[in-house]
């Protein structure tokens, strides 16, 4: 006779998530398989021994503050000692904050720290599929046991390697241990055993990238949210330290003219403190210290070229430092009849949110789903909101943007593409459209920029804005003032509707696929945007639209101008590989087809019906 476990608090409800799986008994069914949840997830490094609480985003439309997002508390997983003294072994216990913190009563950053969750995937006699919890009880009834799963996790910092090409510049960590093992493993990097090189990172003086840990199961009545029996494991990053040589001690930041990039001759700059004392550990006569940017004469991709951008006074040499952050490689075998199941995730492990409470213009998601899934159908139900949520999600981008620097920076560098020899003459790209130098944003950047010219009548045609009255960074004030009107659904529609073809203009395509790049770069053109061929007003419907003389097309990354920046929208920012940013390629033609329809489909611009609980209060 097998334990059976007790239902679940939430059995009564058949569209819980665990309707599938709970009061079933554990012996039930044939395991095929086993995967952690969440699959990928981001570790956020903090000196707090507190880890941040859960949180989900929430839009706020009060009408006294406006469409805003908002962060709200969510049941969140804290460590419980079960001796009571603060040690290991811990169990896990469920509470929701009253509001959320991201720094300590000491003013230290509280770390992000996920958990990652196993997972069985059964198989039924009659075929269906079932996911179900790894417990103990589960484990008991396939006569096994927690000390017959075993964790291995690998973690690497790898920055210095990727520039200097060698494994002796890399820092990784091994650790394995069963599910019983519930005290904190230590992630402990070390540079690898290489003939003949220095390593980087001493067996003596590892970099800590961390830790893993696993938890006692807890008693009492599962529940989908809180199911506390279940087989945890979580990471919890390192404390986001700087690590150098012994004379990565101070460095003297140079005076940077405003919107540059390369900083001018260090002098009469500030000092300011690389690395702790003690965190002065790593091997000095390795090439990763004093490693440049232009070794040998090409950039050494990718960027920045340094760990520390106050480096060596303006010589462009590193000071040879790392920090703690890192990726991870989680592994789970279990043995069960003679046959090992293996389940795996990846964790990252990356500096705090500036602003946690903003959500960015795209996320992971968004970047798989262009990856995997097929070109977005607009769809009248769902489409609207989805664009609207964009376009929230590009007003809270901007308003982190201090564009004025951006426009400086990336005028300085298509200057630097284009062979320009000033970059500060206003009619170096003359010819050229949208503007690639200072007239870009301008009034002669016509027809790309409409308001700003309008917004900041003072400013003149110049690389770097020159603050006119109380406006200390005009451009980005005028940036966030339009996005801010287009978070409001209505407005938006109606600006969507009324003017498709300047929205086809402003934003910025994406690259191309593939498929769509031409043989013969610079003669012939990358794939055209799609736009609907046929008019689909009422009056005109099944007859062909009316073709656009120079229809937008999608950017070629070979294409010398297509690696320019210009005031498209996202204006002036970078993609992490160097180029101008877009957004996705699915967020895009989605967009273009909404265009399309709310041009040519009335019914697509009419106001939404209210739903019956509207009607019901009215």
């Amino acid at each position: 006779m097998t334990d059976s476990p007790p239902d679940c608090t939430c059995r009564a409800d058949p569209n819980a998530a665990c309707a599938d799986w709970c009061g079933r008994d554990p012996k039930d069914g044939h395991v095929i398989g086993l995967f952690f949840d969440p699959p990928m997830a981001i570790a956020r490094v903090g000196r707090s021994p507190e880890p941040m609480d859960a949180y989900r985003w929430e839009i706020d439309e009060n009408p006294h503050r406006g469409v805003q997002t908002r962060i709200v508390p969510a049941p969140s997983l804290h460590l419980e000692s079960v001796s009571g003294d603060g040690h290991w072994p811990h169990r896990l216990v469920v509470a929701t904050p009253d509001r959320i913190t991201f720094k300590d009563r000491k003013g230290r950053v509280r770390p992000v720290a996920p958990f990652f969750e196993l997972w069985a995937r059964v198989q039924d006699p009659d075929g269906s599929l079932v996911n179900v919890p790894v417990t103990p009880l589960f484990l008991k009834a396939r006569k096994a046991k927690l000390a017959d799963l075993v964790f291995t996790v690998d973690a690497g910092n790898r920055k210095a390697q990727s520039r200097t090409k060698l494994a002796s510049c890399a820092a990784v960590a091994h650790v394995s241990f069963a599910a019983d093992s519930y005290r904190p493993h230590r992630l402990d990097a070390i540079s690898p055993r290489t003939r003949d090189q220095v390593p980087l990172v001493r067996p003596d003086a590892p970099l800590p990238l961390g830790s893993v840990q696993t938890f006692l199961p807890g008693n009492g009545a599962p529940d989908c949210r809180t199911r506390l029996d279940q087989i945890r494991l979580r990471f919890t990053p390192g404390k986001g330290d700087a690590f150098g040589p012994p004379d990565a001690d101070v460095a003297t930041a140079s005076p940077r003219p405003p919107g540059d990039f390369e900083p001018a001759v260090t002098e009469y700059g500030l000092n300011h403190r690389m690395t702790r004392p003690e965190n002065r550990i790593l091997s000095p006569a390795t090439p990763w210290s004093g490693f440049n940017f232009r070794t040998g004469g090409t950039p050494k991709w990718p960027t920045p070229q340094d760990s520390y951008d106050g480096a060596r006074e303006g010589s462009g040499d590193g000071w040879g430092t790392i920090d703690d952050t890192c990726d991870l490689i989680l592994q789970a075998a279990l043995t069960l009849d003679g046959r090992v199941f293996r389940a795996s995730a990846r964790a990252f492990a990356g500096p705090p949110d500036f602003a946690p409470d903003r959500r960015p213009m795209y996320s992971i998601r968004d970047e798989l789903d262009d990856r995997e899934l097929p070109p977005p159908e607009p769809d009248p139900e769902t489409t609207p909101d989805e664009i609207l949520d964009l376009f929230r999600r590009i007003f809270e981008t901007a308003s982190l943007v201090n564009l004025d620097q951006r426009r400086a920076w990336a005028l300085a560098g298509n200057a630097g593409i284009l062979g320009a020899s000033d970059t500060e003459d206003p009619a170096w790209d003359d010819g050229l459209s949208p503007k690639l130098g200072p007239k870009s944003m301008r009034a002669g950047d016509a027809p790309y920029a409409e308001l700003t010219p309008d917004y900041t009548p003072e400013l003149g045609d110049a690389r770097i804005s020159a603050p006119a009255g109380s406006g200390r960074l005009p451009f980005t004030q005028v940036v966030q003032q339009v996005h801010a009107r287009m978070a409001d659904s209505l407005i938006l529609r109606e600006f969507l509707a009324r003017r498709p073809s300047r929205v086809r203009r402003i934003v910025r395509p994406p690259f191309a696929r593939l498929a769509d790049l031409p043989r013969r770069v610079g003669v012939q053109k990358p794939a055209a945007v799609p736009v609907g061929k046929w008019d689909l007003s009422p009056k005109k419907r099944g007859t062909p639209r009316t073709p656009d003389p120079d229809p937008p097309r999608y950017r070629d990354p070979r294409d010398v101008m297509d690696q320019t920046y210009d005031m498209r929208m996202p204006p002036y920012m970078r993609h992490s590989m160097g180029v101008p940013l877009s957004i996705t390629r699915r967020q895009y033609d989605l967009l273009m087809a909404y265009l399309d329809r709310l041009e040519t489909d009335p019914s697509w611009r009419a106001d939404p019906k209210p739903s019956a609980a509207q009607d019901d209060d009215e």
